[in-house]
């Protein structure tokens, strides 16, 4: 009886591991990530080659997702394109973002997250590595993401 116990938690094993695939995993990444602008680069390249995306502001206070409109959408790019190496950082950044920042492209969802008037990061929806982590302190006052998610969600609602 013992033996067949164990040949069946073999089996049952074997089972359940069949279904991942090792040679490419898709959400198991033992790599480091290739440099600390890895997802802002990726964005970056998207913006470039002028796909069309939606941008969305998310109060993570209220619950709250605003549509921005088209014309607005710039800031994005102009954003990306001041940074410099400088900017980027390896530290984690331990506190609750009040703003979210969802950049919607065909097929992939971009995530930046507004922790204040200094620091955001960015990663796609379903990212293998590590946020990139930006300081944005030195940049123009235009391009300061917390100030344009409060001038978003305390626009007045046009019908």
């Amino acid at each position: 009886m013992k033996k067949l116990n164990f040949f069946l938690i073999i089996l049952l094993f074997f089972l359940t591991l069949s279904g991942c695939y090792f040679q490419n995993p898709k959400y198991i990444n033992f790599s480091i990530k290739p440099s600390n602008h890895y997802y802002t680069d990726e964005l970056q390249n998207k913006i470039l080659n002028n796909e069309k995306f939606t941008l969305y502001v998310f109060d993570t206070n209220l619950y709250k997702e605003i549509e921005v409109p088209t014309e607005e959408n710039s800031i994005i790019e102009n954003l990306i394109s001041s940074l410099v190496g400088d900017n980027y950082s390896d530290e984690k950044v331990d506190v609750k973002e009040p703003f979210r920042l969802k950049i919607v492209f065909d097929h992939d969802n971009y995530l930046v997250k507004v922790f204040n008037n200094s620091i955001i990061s960015i990663s796609p929806w379903d990212g293998n590595y590590e946020e990139d982590i930006i300081s944005i302190k030195d940049l123009p006052l235009r391009y300061n993401l917390f100030d344009f998610c409060n001038h978003i969600a305390n626009k007045p609602l046009s019908n």
